[in-house]
């Protein structure tokens, strides 16, 4: 009798694929990730409104990847080599005012290894100027009364605000420290549910030159 083999549909072997990526993450020699942050680009730098010119840019996967280079190195710059990943999203798509129904721009979920202590006892010349950049709420970070867990959270997020594309809006960032089991089991996979169906997505979803997947850092 001849057993014929299981047929693997694309959705499994993109459910797979998922499942790999977190294991490795959670797994990487420099930490797992740590910090959970979505970074929304409707606004200008100043919190402002973008000029129609300028928001289409938010439509150009090239210009996101850019975006993540730039945080990459100052991240680093700031707080030494930590890993880090990121997942490209859509918006849903929507209908203009003339009804032309039009894709949604992009955001970007980042994923970001634990800040060791030194980083914020030996601060570098990158991290300095960062204590005294107002909060949400409009206090200096160094004025602040947190722990220094909760700090290194204010400086991660003020770092990572330099970017031009998120910039001052409260809107533009939600980071946040996530445990463990719940960014393996619900963060991290969910940033790449767009691999759903279509291994292709893989390539368009995944920022792989600037995540710390099949590598050391």
């Amino acid at each position: 009798m001849i057993m014929k083999a299981a047929v693997v549909t694309d959705k499994e072997r993109c459910a797979l694929v998922r499942r790999l990526l977190c294991k490795q993450a959670m797994e990487h020699p420099l930490g797992a990730p740590f910090y959970y942050g979505v970074c929304y680009y409707g606004k200008s730098f100043d919190a402002g409104s973008l000029e129609p010119e300028v928001y289409r840019k938010r439509w150009d996967r090239n210009e996101v990847i850019k975006t993540h280079a730039f945080i990459n190195k100052m991240v680093r710059k700031c707080f030494g080599n930590i890993p880090i990943w990121w997942s490209i999203e859509r918006h849903r798509d929507f209908t203009d005012e003339d009804g032309n129904n039009k894709m949604g721009s992009f955001h970007s979920n980042g994923y970001f290894g634990h800040i060791p202590d030194s980083a914020i006892e030996d601060p570098s010349p990158h991290l300095m100027p960062l204590f005294y950049k107002e909060d949400e709420v409009g206090i200096p970070i160094n004025m602040r009364p947190v722990n220094k867990e909760n700090l290194k959270l204010l400086l991660l997020n003020a770092c990572i605000r330099q970017a031009k594309w998120v910039g001052r809006h409260p809107a533009a960032l939600n980071l946040s420290v996530v445990p463990p089991d719940e960014m393996e089991q619900h963060c991290f996979e969910y940033g790449f549910k767009d691999i759903k169906d279509n291994m292709d997505a893989l390539s368009y979803v995944i920022d792989w030159d600037n995540s710390s997947f099949y590598k050391q850092a």
